[in-house]
């Protein structure tokens, strides 16, 4: 017992301990302190950088064209350029780049819709004239229009922000009418007299030449 007394006589009170408070909010998941730290700034419904242009955008034929060429529309204005829908298709390629340079558009779309439920989306370059690809979508006469829109940006987004990019810059003018230089004409100058030719031959016959027709002279 008094060897008892003695070790209980050299402990130490424990210290208390604090209440836990309520009213402090829970300490953040890891996995969320994480991905606040990555730092990259993008969500998943990003889906990439506007882009500044001007598009024109042709009317769609075919049946259920309308509802195929509003999501175009929608699309692209939801990318930040800026769509037109009051011109018509002109016939060639230096047609189309005059009024892409007149205008300063960046790029034109077209598109047709067939009776098998696909779409297809034609595009076409501001600055060349010419068309440079063709993307098709498929699927079922009520989900087509929803499978243009999920699928249009990802197939040509970087085409036309490359597009848009190139009208930017200044464009080059036209070429002037081909002007070729010949030189300096040449100075007809007569048959000096006292040429070395002999005479004979110079005013054509000799009197004593027998095969020479009799001109009475």
């Amino acid at each position: 017992m008094s060897a008892w007394a003695k070790a209980k006589g050299k402990m130490k009170p424990a210290a208390p301990v604090a209440p836990a408070r309520l009213d402090l909010p829970p300490p953040p998941p890891a996995q969320a302190a994480t991905a606040a730290g990555s730092g990259d700034g993008k969500s998943k419904g990003e889906g990439g950088p506007r882009v500044s242009g001007k598009i024109v955008v042709f009317g769609f034929t075919g049946d259920g064209a309308g509802r195929v060429q509003q999501v175009v529309i929608s699309t692209l204005r939801s990318r930040g350029m800026q769509v037109q829908t009051n011109l018509r298709p002109v016939d060639s390629a230096e047609q189309y780049r005059e009024m892409a340079a007149t205008l300063q558009l960046a790029a034109y779309i077209e598109g047709d819709v067939s009776g098998d439920k696909r779409a297809t989306v034609h595009l076409r370059s501001g600055t060349t004239g010419r068309r440079i690809a063709s993307v098709r979508f498929s699927g079922e006469r009520n989900g087509l229009p929803a499978d243009v829109s999920s699928g249009l940006w990802p197939k040509t987004g970087s085409k036309l922000a490359r597009l848009c990019a190139e009208a930017s810059k200044p464009r080059k003018r036209g070429k002037g009418p081909m002007r070729i230089d010949a030189g300096t004409p040449l100075e007809t100058t007569p048959l000096d007299d006292g040429s070395d030719v002999p005479r004979h031959l110079r005013t054509g016959k000799r009197r004593d030449d027998p095969w020479a027709a009799d001109d009475g002279k």
